[in-house]
């Protein structure tokens, strides 16, 4: 299991293995709860208002993909999907 080291404003960094694995990049968000006298990061995706209509078509979009694809793992669409969507919002945003 990695260790982290609490820095100067109570910062850390995430090993690499875990942000390859989580596919997390900067600019990204993680949800934080305390469990026990434990704390869990888990990523999330911060949506507009204004986004939710886009969100919720793509979540039908990605559901008739997933019954088209068959063998490719759910996992695997899914990060492609987001991959594509993270180009396009840095392409409108950058």
């Amino acid at each position: 299991m990695p260790l982290v080291k609490i820095k100067g404003k109570y910062q850390i960094t995430l090993p690499v293995e875990v942000r390859k694995k989580l596919n997390l990049e900067v600019g990204d968000y993680l949800e934080l709860e305390e469990r026990d006298d434990a704390i869990v990061l888990r990523p999330v995706a911060i949506v507009d208002k204004k986004e939710r209509e886009a969100w919720e078509k793509l979540r039908k979009v990605l559901t008739r993909v997933h019954e088209k694809v068959g063998d490719v793992p759910e996992k695997e669409v899914e990060r492609d999907v987001m991959e594509a969507i993270k180009a396009v919002r840095m392409k409108s945003h950058g």
